[in-house]
């Protein structure tokens, strides 16, 4: 049956392919599925890193900030 899902292919070292291996065992999941974690987390680390840069550039700003109270009264 088609999937809507995209696919791609990557090669990887078999040093990186025991790795995965050894948590597809510990997880109980296909190493392809890992893969996915692998790729999902480091996406959210990515994205998490691009807004912890925003803020700091905003807090290094001097100018007027509202209290987190008054912005959600």
């Amino acid at each position: 049956m088609p999937t809507a899902k995209k696919r791609i292919n990557i090669t990887v070292d078999d040093r990186i392919y025991e790795a995965m291996q050894r948590l597809s065992d510990e997880r109980d999941q296909s190493v392809a599925g890992v893969g996915l974690s692998l790729i999902e987390e480091a996406l959210e680390y990515q994205e998490d890193l691009y807004f912890s840069r925003v803020a700091d550039a905003r807090l290094s700003k001097k100018q007027k900030r509202i209290p987190h109270e008054k912005v959600w009264a």
